[in-house]
């Protein structure tokens, strides 16, 4: 029984449903997702974001270009395929992707939406997992999908400060009456697009924006062509048969292949910074932007009078605090497992190890070996940095599938990769 239904999860409902229409019967399964519809970066979806990944990359193509549930069937069945086409790219609007995730759902009568997952349980009499949802009931099940995603580092996703919030969170976000200030923190391709949301938002507002980042420049996401083979399932399964200490350095000194700016976006972004500091516009007023690397936020304290903020610059070690009228906290993912929280329940947390089982990404644990635990997207030290993406579902949910029946239901083609990593 999977839980979670957002894209990692979906992807498996779509193979699932693929391989059912095509006479598969032994495996069957019920999706809870806690959201009343699928979620997916809804609340920081600015306007015209793109995809940083090609079309082609959806919930089933990497594995199965012919399932009805890809992303050009969507296109199609939506009469714009030709437009699409013609438009001459390849990366789609975000807004349009999320779009064809609800088109896939809405065809799978067995992703059912607002279900909380209050625990995860074995019980050791059946040998069955038990799924307590709430209102919804219990259910017993052979095997565990979790599809849960991540939660934001920062913490305040769901807190109450009004001055404070996280990117993710940034579109239902009511700003304070008095905006004068405000402080950006993170590198990433979420704060680039931030930035660009807020200098859309206030364009002929005067405010001073402070952006920053910990690390020591604004770097551009790799996007080489050899460096694309990380979001392969072929790629994955190379990783997991490496040892734990090169897969380390590996996801160490390969991080801008997953974290960075688009390099287009990167460009587009200092070309308007540029224009902004030099060529600002005439007889009107507009935001000031400050950008600074190497520096660390110690603290952010919603008070009184602001939010008071203490940063320091790792180059020299010097501390100040400073005051904002708002901080937006563009600092990523957290990389806690869904196996550390509070949903596994006392007697499954007793008996989990390590997450280390490298074969078909099954936790291991000392129940039986016909009962099996999966995680989606939160393998990246034991299947690559490419593991957190939704892209690399297609392949991962192959070999989850393959595992669940004992046998080949789809055909993973591990050679499929240029470069050799041992």
């Amino acid at each position: 029984m999977p839980v979670g239904g957002g894209p990692a999860n979906l992807s498996l409902a779509s193979l699932l449903m693929t391989a059912r229409e095509r006479g598969l019967t032994s495996i069957t399964a019920t999706f809870f997702e806690r959201e009343a519809t699928v979620f997916w970066h809804s609340l920081q979806m600015f306007p015209g974001t793109l995809m940083q990944t090609e079309f082609y990359r959806d919930l089933v193509t990497p594995i199965d270009p012919t399932s009805k549930f890809s992303f050009l069937n969507y296109l199609k069945a939506q009469a714009r395929l030709d437009q699409f086409f013609c438009s001459s790219t390849i990366y789609p609007t975000r807004r349009e992707f999320e779009d064809y995730f609800r088109w896939v759902a809405g065809q799978i009568d067995e992703v059912i939406f607002g279900v909380d997952v209050e625990c995860v349980d074995y019980d050791v009499q059946r040998n069955l997992f038990v799924v307590d949802a709430g209102t919804h009931g219990r259910s017993q099940t052979k095997h565990i999908v979790f599809g849960c995603g991540a939660r934001p580092k920062s913490g305040v996703e769901g807190s109450r400060s009004v001055r404070i919030v996280d990117v993710s969170r940034l579109l239902a976000f009511t700003f304070p009456q008095r905006l004068e200030r405000i402080l950006i923190v993170g590198g990433g391709q979420s704060a680039a697009e931030c930035l660009n949301y807020l200098l859309d938002k206030f364009s002929e507002r005067s405010m001073w924006i402070d952006w920053v980042t910990s690390e020591t420049s604004f770097r551009a996401l790799d996007t080489s062509n050899f460096s694309r083979e990380t979001f392969s399932i072929a790629y994955a399964n190379a990783f997991s048969s490496l040892e734990t200490a090169p897969r380390a350095k590996i996801n160490r000194e390969d991080k801008s292949v997953a974290n960075g700016m688009l390099p287009l976006f990167a460009q587009s972004l200092y070309q308007r910074l540029y224009r902004l500091r030099h060529l600002p516009p005439p007889d009107k007023a507009y935001p000031t932007v400050h950008v600074q690397s190497n520096t660390e936020i110690l603290e952010a304290r919603d008070e009184p009078a602001g939010v008071s903020v203490k940063a320091r610059i790792v180059s020299t070690g010097k501390t100040d605090v400073d005051v904002y009228d708002s901080v937006i906290l563009c600092t990523g993912l957290d990389d806690e497992t869904i196996l550390e929280s509070p949903v596994i329940g006392p007697e499954l947390r007793r008996r989990l190890q390590k997450n280390e089982d490298r074969d078909g990404y099954a936790v291991t644990w000392d129940g039986p070996a016909d009962r099996m635990i999966f995680v989606q997207s939160q393998n990246k030290d034991t299947h690559g940095l490419g593991d957190a993406s939704f892209v690399t579902a297609a392949g991962r949910n192959a070999a989850i599938l393959n595992s669940i029946a004992g046998r080949e239901i789809y055909k993973i083609d591990e050679s499929d990769l240029l470069v050799d990593l041992n």
